[in-house]
This record gives C-alpha cells, sequence and structure tokens, in this order.
C-alpha cells in the first residue's frame, strides 16, 4: 500500500473514514481479493489484494521516498466497526488537481456506502485543501460507480472510446468536479 500524506478521520452518518493499519489486514482479507471488485479493471485481484497483509510491508525498506500528495482512507462502518471500503484521492498534482477512486465489498454494493463517503471526501477535499477540480473515471458498463459519482455532483465530461483504464481497454466516461460546482 503505497504511503500517502498524514489523512484525517472524517466522519458520516454511518461510516469513518480514517488511516489504514496492519490490524485492518483481516477485515480487508474478507472482500478485498474477490474478484467481482476488478471486473471493470480488466484484472483479477492482485496478491497484494487477496493477502492484504502484504499491503502493509515495505517491500524496499531502505529506499527514501517522496511524501505523496495522496489521500487514502478506510473506510469503516460504524455499527460492525470493520472497514468495509476504501477510498481515495491519487495522483494529485500540484496540490490542485487529484482523481478519485473507491472500492466496498460486494454484499454492500446499492446500499449508499460509496456515495456517502465520496460526498464526505469532497467536502473536506474543497473546504481544507487548495484542491480546485477532482476527477472520477468509470467503465461505461459500470453503472454503479458511474450513479455514484454523478450523485455525488461531478458532471460527465466525455466518453473515452476504447481508451485504456486502470488493466483494459474499454468505453469510458470522464468525470469532474470543480470547486466552483459546488457553489452553484
Amino acid at each position: 500500500m503505497k504511503v500517502c500524506r498524514w489523512v484525517p478521520t472524517l466522519e458520516t452518518e454511518r461510516l469513518i473514514l480514517r488511516e489504514l493499519t496492519p490490524k485492518d489486514a483481516d477485515g480487508l482479507r474478507t472482500w478485498l481479493g474477490r474478484d467481482e471488485i476488478y471486473t471493470y479493471w480488466g484484472r483479477p485481484a492482485s496478491k497484494g489484494e487477496k493477502n492484504p497483509e502484504l499491503l502493509f510491508i515495505d517491500p524496499r525498506p531502505n529506499v527514501k521516498r517522496q511524501p505523496s500528495h495522496d489521500f487514502l482512507w478506510g473506510i469503516e462502518q460504524k455499527s460492525t466497526h470493520a472497514v468495509i471500503g476504501l477510498i481515495e484521492v491519487f495522483d494529485v498534482e500540484n496540490d490542485r488537481y487529484g482523481k478519485v477512486g473507491y472500492r466496498v465489498a460486494p454484499w454492500l454494493w446499492n446500499t449508499g456506502v460509496c456515495t456517502e463517503a465520496l460526498r464526505r471526501v469532497v467536502d473536506f477535499i474543497f473546504s481544507e485543501t487548495a484542491m480546485d477540480r477532482l476527477e472520477g473515471t468509470a467503465d461505461v458498463r459500470n453503472t454503479g460507480s458511474n450513479r455514484v459519482l454523478e450523485k455525488c455532483g461531478f458532471k460527465l465530461e466525455g466518453t473515452i472510446r476504447h481508451g485504456k483504464m486502470v488493466s483494459t481497454y474499454c468505453d469510458y466516461n470522464i468525470w469532474g468536479l470543480i470547486r466552483d460546482d459546488r457553489n452553484i
């Protein structure tokens, strides 16, 4: 798991978004390695995703790394205290632009968990950072992910035909949200 900047703990009605720790590996193991999560990524779960304890081991501990400007949160369900998802703002450029991504346990799809988490992250980014733009991409066939972005205020900016998204070639939508969109 890449080392991100310090991330603040964020809360919603049902969720706590927080930094992941090695203690979360057992909970992540129950869902992170399930291949259905990667249906639209063009690849199965990786070795680290199937064995989440590996995500917390630095493969090159003696390498000095530049601090990342990315944010990564585990999505903890308040009712169970289980980490049931991940949400991140990644590929942050000049502290002004970043991409959003999220994964959630399949048994919680279509329950509003991703929408609730992403809304809170968007609020944090636009109220507590200098970022001016967030972007998300979703395979056109992934109706759930496209709907999450739409419900969170992202605007459909276009469709890339036969482009490469993550590890697959497909048609995918590009969604954007800028700070000014929230003041309309």
